[in-house]
């Protein structure tokens, strides 16, 4: 039986996969011997460590993503003493009922019927789910400040409003374009709900860059690197806005937020990805796999990435040898996006072959040749 885990919409999502993933990567490493250790290292939703997490291993989770801090804190960081405050918090939060003559507040202004910064109209969200979660989020931060919640309380909060808005929004599960006509689901109305309390040793999140942070030792690192020309950051970045709360000020046709606009005065570099360029893609998985102070690297592929196939299972057989580099395929579906439009026309690719690689770490580092 295939563990459930909790996501929301999202480009690449494992959630299908996650029953070829952990029976795979269970039987490299054995059954026997000192618990399991698993480091989620793109974790993004983190589908993929909550089933680890319900088979028994400890996950240390990480990503750039400021969101995947409040994912982690709801499904990989949560024990029920933890989480034991958070429904009665869900509760207020809930019953939260905005002044109808109240000024419109930030995700209402910016993404629900809105005129885009340069031109369109933005809808994400109806304005009355839009002004309900302003004001839970208001008041999330106002509970922070006053140190009424912790930080963990504080993100697990927050995962239940991203979730909440995840149900109701007009999008195909991306922000960088919005639905002409409104989604059914966007009539409904926002309901804030508790979120699942993981089963499994409690793990930890680290936010930050996969390539300079110090992580712990462990048994296996799972690698679902953004292996596109794409990048995540601009495709969730309201999720991204709402975990901080910074109310930043938007751009272009879909009022992304100013710092992930390129050319923009404020534009943060640290958000740019070496995964998403053909150029540093290839270097950057042989270093990470490199650096990881683990037993075993596995990396979850598919045969439409940047780097081909062949070319990064050669690399990485040259960089650990033969015998240390384990490939299985599995047909798979394309995402949605490649469901939806031009890409239905006839002729048009609808599967792809998801692969996962194990790499048996030895000595030989090629980073370091």
């Amino acid at each position: 039986m295939q563990t459930q885990t909790h996501g929301v919409k999202y480009i690449g999502s494992k959630a299908a996969l996650v029953g070829e993933i952990v029976p795979f990567v269970e039987g490299l490493v054995g059954s026997g011997g000192s618990p399991k250790t698993l480091l989620d290292v793109f974790t993004g939703t983190t589908r993929v460590g909550q089933a680890f997490r319900a088979a028994g291993w400890r996950v240390t989770t990480s990503d750039l993503s400021w969101a995947s801090e409040a994912y982690a804190a709801a499904f990989i960081e949560r024990t029920p003493a933890s989480g034991a405050r958070i429904p009665q918090f869900i509760q207020t939060l809930a019953a939260l009922e905005p002044a109808a003559d109240a000024a419109p507040g930030w995700l209402e202004r910016t993404y629900c019927d809105v005129i885009a910064a340069d031109g369109g109209i933005v809808r994400m969200w109806k304005p009355t789910n839009g002004r309900k979660a302003d004001a839970i989020r208001d008041q999330i931060q106002a509970w922070a400040a006053a140190v009424t919640i912790s930080r963990h309380e504080e993100m697990i909060l927050v995962a239940a409003l991203i979730f909440a808005l995840d149900r109701v929004d007009s999008s195909v599960g991306v922000q960088q374009a919005y639905l002409k006509s409104w989604a059914a689901r966007a009539s409904n109305p926002l309901v804030l709900e508790d979120l699942p309390c993981a089963a499994g040793p409690a793990g930890n999140h680290i936010v930050g860059d996969a390539l300079t942070i110090s992580y712990p030792a462990a048994t296996v690192a799972y690698l679902d690197p953004p292996y596109s020309a794409h990048s995540y950051a601009t495709y969730y970045h309201i999720w991204d806005s709402i975990t901080r709360w910074d109310k930043p000020a938007v751009g272009l046709k879909t009022n992304r937020r100013i710092d992930r606009v390129s050319g923009a005065d404020a534009f943060d570099a640290a958000m740019v990805s070496p995964w998403n360029s053909k150029k540093t893609a290839l270097k950057a998985f042989l270093d990470l796999v490199g650096r990881l102070p683990v037993s075993w690297v596995v990396i979850s592929y598919n045969d439409e990435s940047l780097i081909p196939l062949e070319t990064l299972i050669e690399a990485l057989k040259k960089g650990w040898g033969e015998a240390a580099v384990t490939v299985k395929l599995i047909p798979y579906k394309r995402n949605i996006m490649c469901q939806i439009g031009n890409a239905t026309a006839e002729g048009a690719k609808t599967e792809n072959r998801e692969v996962l690689i194990a790499v048996r770490k030895g000595l030989t580092n090629p980073s370091e040749e």
